[in-house]
């Protein structure tokens, strides 16, 4: 089966408080950091063993996916056009060239982008609030199906 989950990073300490120059700088919070690992905890208990786990560069996605890597024991890789600046179109043909020759692929990424994407592909509307996941089932490339969507 082909699986893409998209996962909206979890919290991120504001600009301000964190004392960084760039929005891309902004490292998770404590509370982020929870949600992270209680995410990887629902894809492990769901089964989920990623071929890899992209991620944007900017700090707060690394960080959510560096606590799903260690979870889920599944490689990481940066990928600028999930940094949330890219067209969803743009995106979604990324993530789908995926499969080419991956299975299971976790892409973290950033709100709007992530609730736009799962749009595109399954024609739904989803809040992601940080840290949610959706699951798409690929089977069908044509017709990807939304199988689990989770906070």
């Amino acid at each position: 089966m082909k699986t893409l989950i998209l996962v909206r990073h979890a919290h991120a300490l504001p600009g301000y408080e964190a004392r960084v120059k760039t929005d891309g700088e902004r490292p998770l919070s404590e509370e982020g950091k929870q949600k992270a690992a209680q995410t990887a905890e629902a894809l492990f208990k769901r089964g989920v063993t990623p071929d890899v786990i992209l991620t944007s560069p900017l700090l707060r996605a690394e960080q959510t996916a560096d606590i799903l890597a260690q979870k889920l024991n599944a490689p990481v890789s940066k990928e600028t056009v999930l940094n949330g600046l890219h067209a969803d179109r743009d995106v979604c043909e990324f993530l789908a060239r995926q499969f080419r020759d991956r299975d299971t692929v976790v892409a973290v990424g950033h709100n709007p982008n992530v609730s736009y994407v799962t749009h595109l592909f399954v024609k739904e509307v989803h809040h992601f609030a940080p840290g949610s996941f959706a699951v798409l089932d690929f089977e069908d490339p044509h017709h990807p199906k939304l199988t689990f969507f989770g906070e």
